[in-house]
């Protein structure tokens, strides 16, 4: 009997033991809910020339049937779609772009391939509960092709906008006498070279008479501005008083020619570009130099002025079999090469950049996790209430289970979206995660938190 309660109590002991050396089952950890915030890359595009921007964006897409290889291509174009239309905000002033963001998004949509000269995939992976496929990327936009199309195609960018005056004067002592030449020979040649490479460039180029004529509507105003001189049109480039800018025999209100004048400049160009040759020295028998002033004034608003200015000195061997046009077009193309180097990057830059601030309307979208219909039908409703010059609903989405994406447009600062939207959920009894917010991020990713029973 004693045998038999030793056996029975050990069994028992050892049955608790095993119990409690027993690995507890661990309860699962539920699935981590990836967005494109959880995607980081690092660019390695270069901006190699100030024709281009590398911009990076995020960007997602839906995932059919299983086919990653299909969402990474269709998020691919999404992004490639974004980065051409960040670089359109860029080029436009702020109420052109958001009076004709529709008309813009459907042309560019159809082209977008011809404006990225490169691209790259720097971090991808399914996001969304793997309903999506996300996608970190980054795309060389060209800036002069973009230009191009929003002035030639979508006639959005008017034409002073993209014209640049380029005049070639000189001292009033230069000597060329003994140079061999005229300054006629080196002004065509210089005038040219400059008009083709920005001509090329997507620019407009325009010599300064040519410029001042095509402007002109009014036929009485146009006979008065025609007659101006070289001189005439740098003094009031520079900002000259019309008492010392030589008008007063061309008119008698030399005042009013002046103020008119001013007026005008601005609607035909926005930069003027001055090369003024300083001196010349040697001839095309021996050994010839140049040295000359290259300025470029933006001219187009009233806090304008000079913004680029250098000093280019070349020099080249002559002799007594030399030809003289081949002669001046050596000196030319030596000096563009080095006006190449800094000045025209500038240039170019300061034509790309038409308008620096302003309020756009861009592209975002809100994306709702485990939100009920109602809750959903709700914030559309809110949405569509509320908006006005810089807040616009544009669509719809709720075709992927437990997702919905509401696509906005809104002009200002990410957070301050994100903060209006928990606002409008705050006051609808609405629990949900506050967003994660970035200035790379176009989504904002609003998790529905499960009221407590």
């Amino acid at each position: 009997m004693l045998n038999k309660n030793f056996i029975i109590s050990s069994l028992l002991i050892l049955t608790i033991i095993i119990s409690g050396c027993a690995a507890k089952k661990k309860e699962p950890k539920p699935e981590e809910f990836l967005t494109l915030a959880d995607l980081s890359g690092r660019v390695t595009l270069k901006e190699d020339s100030p024709d281009v921007r590398v911009i990076r964006i995020k960007s997602k897409a839906f995932i059919k049937r299983n086919d990653i290889r299909a969402a990474k291509a269709k998020a691919m174009e999404i992004a490639s779609t974004q980065a051409v239309d960040e670089m359109v905000r860029e080029l436009l002033p702020d109420e052109d772009y958001n009076n004709n963001f529709e008309e813009i998004e459907k042309y560019l949509s159809k082209n977008v391939q011809k404006y990225i000269d490169s691209s790259e995939v720097n971090d991808e992976k399914k996001i969304f509960g793997g309903k999506y496929y996300g996608l970190d990327t980054a795309h060389k936009v060209n800036r002069q092709r973009v230009l191009v199309a929003l002035q030639k195609d979508l006639k959005l960018i008017n034409n002073s906008a993209s014209t640049l005056v380029p005049v070639i004067t000189s001292r009033k002592d230069i000597d060329l006498s003994g140079s061999g030449f005229t300054f006629r020979d080196l002004e065509d040649t210089m005038m040219n070279q400059i008009q083709t490479d920005l001509n090329q460039r997507g620019l407009r180029a325009m010599d300064f008479r040519n410029a001042v004529t095509s402007m002109q509507t009014d036929e009485k105003v146009k006979k008065k501005f025609a007659k101006i001189s070289k001189e005439q049109f740098m003094a009031i480039v520079s900002g000259s008083p019309a008492d010392k800018a030589l008008l007063a025999t061309q008119v008698q209100d030399a005042e009013q020619f002046y103020t008119t004048g001013l007026s005008l400049l601005k609607q035909m160009a926005k930069v003027v570009v001055e090369v003024n040759i300083m001196s010349v020295s040697g001839n095309i028998k021996g050994d010839l130099a140049l040295s000359l002033n290259v300025t470029a004034k933006n001219v187009s608003t009233g806090r304008g002025g000079a913004f680029a200015n250098t000093v280019i000195n070349v020099a080249r061997r002559g002799g007594p079999n030399v030809i003289t046009s081949a002669m001046i077009a050596g000196l030319v193309n030596d000096t563009y090469e080095e006006m190449q180097k800094e000045f025209i990057p500038q240039v170019i830059k300061e034509m790309s950049t038409i308008s620096i601030s302003g309020r756009r309307l861009i592209a975002f979208e809100l994306v709702l996790k485990d939100f009920k219909s109602k809750e959903v039908r709700k914030l559309r409703t809110k949405l569509k209430q509320i908006q006005d010059d810089e807040f616009r609903y544009i669509s719809f989405d709720n075709s992927v289970p437990t997702i919905v994406t509401i696509v906005v447009r809104h002009a200002g600062k990410v957070e301050d979206l994100g903060d209006k939207i928990m606002e409008i959920l705050d006051s609808e009894g609405i629990n949900a995660k506050e967003p994660i917010v970035a200035p790379d991020l176009t989504d904002l990713v609003f998790a529905r938190i499960p009221d407590e029973e």
